[in-house]
């Protein structure tokens, strides 16, 4: 059988496994590695072999990052050092410029915390800014959800983004580096976007499920910070891992590998090592607001969240396994070069497509990286062009699959047409800023 036949077979399954039956991602994934497997040609040991270590190689790569990375994200949001962010932000950019202000905080908050929570814990302040400066709900909410919904297709340790790079080899450092340069672009599009088409719609623009009820909603006070934690202890477990990390690679490119401080730099700036240290600075930071039963709790709470990203990840390491084991992925990488497309867009049409489709950015970020690696490594490309152009099309689209479309209107109190006028048609243009951002990269990569 044509290995372009079985490559469409496998998307096959796999969209009607996600979508019409609506079953879990992580069986999915395995189902689909399965059969493509066993239709490309390998015996049935092989293909499980080819499962079991695509899966146990990425659980060995990513899965403690994962649960560090979540655990250290449970700790800010438990002891509302998110909400310092957003604070001084605000205070950063003025009240005027509070859309601003909202995009920063989006941009920084969902690196540790995961987008749909932060958007929950950030409401209240989105809703005290409308009601103080009257500048427009959809600007403030519209723009918050950039910053969030950028960093979270780009920015290790983010799950999906750290999933791709695990998956396409490249070093956490360099995917850190090159993600938030891709989320700044996706960001600045979303931010300026919603500053110039929502400036001047009228009220009735906007529809509210209830409006009674939107009326009289409460909000948090813009000026009442006093039961948030300081700015430093808020920063410093977020930010001392990710320049442990950014050192690692920088050290690595300019001293050698004998070198007395590159011995020290490598396990301190270990991605493991340095989200552990991260967690354990939140602790010590944060932990005498929190008190010893709720540390224990936030524990718990994150192997609970952790597992089913670290399962989904994995399975879509498994099928990655089989595309290179079973030779799909070359044969894949052929079929792009033959349609005379720019090798770019592949990534970012199926991971696109993967997000209209089934409406978890992770899986697009995931599986879109791991169909397209092969890609890179047949033609000898930069495989972070991959990474970023996966990132970008998982943004193509935000609607009524997608669990954050939910809780943006629930939060805002907007009604279904409401959300898709103001996020879905947002992320169309997020989508595009990171796209741009993945071209620009390729001028020098």
């Amino acid at each position: 059988m044509p290995m372009e036949l079985i490559f469409i077979i496998g998307m096959a399954v796999l969209l009607i496994l996600c979508v019409k039956v609506k079953a879990n991602a992580f069986i999915s994934l395995l189902a689909t590695a399965l059969v493509m497997g066993l239709l490309s040609g390998m015996s049935g040991a092989d293909t499980v072999a080819a499962i079991t270590g695509g899966f146990s190689g990425t659980v060995k790569s990513i899965g403690i990052v994962i649960i560090f990375g979540i655990m250290l994200g449970n700790y800010l949001d438990a002891a509302k050092g998110t909400n310092r962010m957003a604070f001084d932000a605000v205070r950063l950019v003025g009240q005027k410029r509070a859309g601003l202000a909202m995009a920063i905080t989006g941009y920084l908050v969902s690196i540790p915390v995961f987008s749909d929570a932060a958007f929950v814990i950030l409401t209240p302040l989105v809703k005290a800014i409308h009601k103080k400066t009257r500048i427009s709900l959809a600007i403030l909410a519209v723009s918050l959800s950039a910053g969030l919904l950028s960093t979270h297709v780009f920015v290790p340790p983010t799950p999906g983004p750290l999933a791709a790079a695990g998956l396409l080899g490249i070093d956490i450092g360099r995917a850190i580096l090159y993600g938030a340069f891709g989320a700044f672009f996706m960001t600045l599009a979303g931010w300026i976007f919603a500053e110039i088409y929502f400036r001047n719609k009228p009220d009735s623009y906007y529809s509210f499920r209830d409006e009674e009820e939107h009326k009289k909603d409460e909000a948090l006070s813009i000026e009442d910070d006093t039961d948030l934690p300081g700015t430093l202890a808020s920063l410093l477990p977020l930010v001392v891992p990710i320049l442990l990390i950014l050192l690692n690679t920088t050290c690595g490119m300019m001293l050698p590998e004998d070198s007395p401080v590159m011995t020290v730099v490598s396990f301190v700036g270990d991605s493991n090592i340095a989200l552990a240290i991260g967690a354990v600075l939140a602790i010590i930071t944060l932990g005498k607001r929190l008190g010893g039963k709720v540390i224990i709790d936030v524990m718990d709470k994150t192997l609970k969240d952790a597992g089913p990203i670290v399962f989904i990840t994995s399975a879509g390491g498994a099928l990655g396994q089989v595309l290179k084991v079973s030779g799909a992925g070359d044969s894949l990488a052929q079929m792009v070069l033959n349609t005379g497309l720019p090798f770019i867009l592949i990534p970012f049409v199926i991971s696109g497509l993967l997000k209209v489709v089934q409406g978890s950015g992770t899986v697009a970020v995931t599986t879109a990286a791991t169909l397209c690696a092969p890609i890179a490594a047949s033609l000898g490309l930069d495989p972070i062009l991959i990474f970023l152009a996966s990132g970008a099309g998982a943004r193509l689209c935000c609607h009524v699959n997608d669990s954050y479309f939910w809780v943006y209107t629930n939060c805002m109190g907007y009604d279904m047409k409401t959300g898709l006028k103001t996020l879905s048609i947002s992320n169309v243009v997020m989508s595009l800023g990171g796209l741009a951002a993945t071209f620009i990269c390729s001028l020098w990569l």
